[in-house]
């Protein structure tokens, strides 16, 4: 019979913390505006392959 883990709050179980750059990425108005102008035009690109 395996061993029951003692410990239930390891850290293990916490999810990661973003850092400060992670979260001036997620927050930054120019850069949610580029990535979106670089995914649309991702979608344009695999759009126009299926229309050939």
């Amino acid at each position: 019979m395996p061993a029951k883990n003692k410990e239930p709050y390891q850290q293990a179980y916490y999810p990661p913390v973003p850092t400060g750059f992670t979260r001036y990425m997620r927050q930054s108005i120019p850069w949610q505006f580029m990535r979106f102008w670089i995914i649309n035009f991702k979608i344009f690109k695999l759009l126009m392959k299926s229309h050939n």
